[in-house]
């Protein structure tokens, strides 16, 4: 027999995760549950009425009552004989009790046997002249009672069926109950959730109906709470894409314009190089030229750094030594500011071990070192680049400042800016160094902030981190 096959699609209709199929075995699961309580409840009730009032007790006090106005021995036999018979064919009726048979026996008050259903079956010994009990007669455990009426004993005993059994019937009568009351239940409880989804449906052919250009609010939000949430949620999520969308238009445009400059200046004076003769005049041309390349190169490595900033790396963090790290940021800086006469100071711990991401933080710090010995010393300027290391308020500090021009206080909200330069830079640049500082330092858990440099005058920056994150 060939099975049809079922398409992808198909399969994923009929049998992949479904919200509907979902609720309606949670009912089949409830129902369930439902069923094995009232199961465990009825053979609670069975029990518990078997050990303080059997059945069994009811039909040896009912017996007791007419013979005890019997005292002839034959009549008193055939009513108990009369009554095993009519008990006996009674339970031939329940199919629970078919073949096992009601035990009558009829003693005097000595305990000799007058009358037993069971052929060959000895007088039962009995405990005082009434009770009930769970005891083994014939090598079988029965419950079994007892009445004391006039000159009789008469005993009642039923087998004590098996655990298996006697659930087995009880949970074949509660599952037709049961079955009896799913589809009640399951035919309403499909159609609220029917109902239900169909708001979802409707959200959800509205955001399919959009372009991938259209990032507006949704026009018409559900009226249901749960969904309001749901769209309000997307509804932040379009926001935050239009906000990052604007930055990206802006920061191919402000690219754009930066890399201008040195492109042109790189097609002047390739153009010069072509036309000037030997001397200084091609020097100068060439001079000019590598510089413009510089710049350009430079520009394009800030930017692909910030590219890779926004794109929200994990940090990696991993145990080593800060003050390390910070010695051969110094170190790599050294001749730069030896050729501009620059000191470069740190003070801190000899060693300071920390988890943090190595990347980020020297990304980090090298933009802020670079922003002084670019913009904070030099001709004119300042001649001190300090670094001190410390920790305050459960963070890590690091604190670079220079004693140049400074920064004024009405500029100073402005330097993470994307290409912002202060008119009164003594140099150039990208514009984009402490914007990767504070996206870098964002990433670790940080942020940078500027402030007052040294002995009163220059800027200073403090890039401040979370100690407890880097443990």
């Amino acid at each position: 027999m060939k099975w049809p096959v079922l398409a992808h699609g198909a399969w994923n209709r009929w049998w992949g995760p479904s919200l509907t199929r979902r609720t309606l075995l949670a009912l089949l699961a409830a129902m369930g549950l439902v069923w094995l309580v009232l199961l465990a409840q009825m053979a609670y009730t069975h029990y518990e009425t078997m050990s303080t009032n059997p059945g069994v007790r009811q039909l040896a006090q009912g017996l007791a009552v007419p013979l005890a106005s019997m005292p002839d021995p034959v009549e008193a036999r055939a009513l108990v004989r009369g009554m095993a018979q009519t008990f006996n064919a009674m339970r031939l009726d329940v199919e629970l009790l078919q073949g096992e048979k009601v035990l009558l026996q009829l003693q005097d008050t000595r305990g000799q046997l007058f009358h037993s259903s069971a052929a060959d079956l000895p007088a039962v010994a009995l405990a005082g002249p009434s009770g009930h009990a769970k005891m083994v007669i014939a090598g079988r455990p029965h419950w079994a009672a007892w009445e004391t009426s006039g000159a009789w004993r008469v005993l009642v005993a039923e087998p004590l069926l098996s655990d298996a059994r006697l659930l087995s019937f009880m949970g074949e009568d509660l599952a037709a109950s049961v079955l009896l009351a799913l589809p009640l239940v399951g035919l309403p409880l499909w159609l609220a959730v029917r109902t239900g989804l169909r708001p979802l449906a409707r959200l959800g052919a509205q955001i399919a109906a959009r372009s991938a250009h259209d990032l507006r609010p949704l026009q018409d939000l559900p009226p249901e709470r749960e969904l309001r949430g749901l769209a309000q949620a997307f509804d932040h999520l379009l926001t935050r894409l239009r906000a990052h969308l604007a930055r990206e238009k802006a920061l191919v445009h402000d690219a754009a314009h930066e890399l201008r400059t040195p492109m042109a200046v790189i097609a002047t004076q390739a153009h010069v190089l072509l036309q000037a003769p030997e001397g200084p005049a091609r020097a100068r041309a060439s001079e000019a030229l590598m510089h413009a390349v510089e710049r350009a190169a430079h520009l394009s490595e800030q930017l692909l750094t910030l590219a890779a900033l926004e794109e929200a790396p994990t940090p990696n963090a991993e145990r080593q030594d800060l003050m390390a790290l910070l010695q051969d940021c110094l170190a790599q800086r050294m001749r730069w500011a030896d050729e501009m006469g620059v000191e470069l100071s740190l003070e801190g711990p000899d060693t300071w071990v920390l988890a943090f991401d190595r990347q980020l933080l020297w990304s980090a710090l090298g933009n802020v070192l670079d922003n002084a010995l670019k913009h904070g010393c030099g001709p004119g300027a300042g001649r001190t680049v300090q670094l001190r290391v410390g920790e305050k308020a459960g963070d890590v500090m690091v604190w670079i400042a220079d004693d140049g021009p400074g920064i004024e206080a009405g500029e100073q909200a402005r330097v993470f800016e994307r290409f912002w330069r202060s008119p009164r830079a003594r140099s150039s640049g990208s514009g984009l160094g402490l914007t990767i500082a504070q996206q870098a330092m964002g990433h670790l858990g940080g942020r940078v902030s500027v402030g007052g440099g040294l002995q009163g005058r220059g800027v200073g920056f403090t890039l401040r981190w979370p100690a407890r994150a880097s443990e």
